[in-house]
């Protein structure tokens, strides 16, 4: 199994560019757009977001709770994410396996519990891949938090 999660701040007076230098941690800054920014159809945003990835990007069973555990430290290192401009924050969770029963724990008791604590949804999406596919990505994920 395979989970990419990705944290996201939005609100609709944020303005991505007043904060971002005040980030702590060495989460990567995914994208980000203000309010009166131009989407590519010529329209505004209307709302600002920042949306972070994890130094790894993605983790298998083997690394989930030490990449679930830095994700509750980014958050609660900075406090910047929850300003009054923000109106949500989030963490979208995508998860890939190979079909079949799939069981699996999000965030643990006690990390579920910092998490309520500062208001995150946790939206969830689920992706049936080739057992093949699954296998070579979760080798290469394993490889890659090998390496550090």
């Amino acid at each position: 199994m395979i989970y990419k999660y990705q944290l996201s701040i939005s609100g609709d007076t944020l303005y991505p560019e007043k904060i971002i230098n005040k980030i702590k941690g060495d989460f990567i800054i995914d994208s980000y757009f203000s309010p009166t920014d131009i989407k590519p159809d010529n329209n505004k945003y209307g709302c600002g977001e920042i949306l972070f990835w994890h130094p790894k990007k993605f983790s298998t069973e083997n690394n989930i709770i030490e990449y679930e555990k830095e994700f509750i430290k980014f958050i609660e290192k900075n406090s910047i994410l929850f300003t009054e401009e923000v109106n949500s924050v989030e963490i979208f969770i995508e998860i890939y396996y190979d079909g079949g029963q799939c069981n699996f724990e999000i965030f643990n008791k006690d990390l579920l519990k910092k998490l309520t604590n500062f208001g995150v949804s946790i939206p969830l999406s689920i992706y049936v891949m080739e057992e093949k596919e699954v296998i070579e990505w979760e080798n290469q994920i394993n490889s890659n938090w090998e390496s550090n």
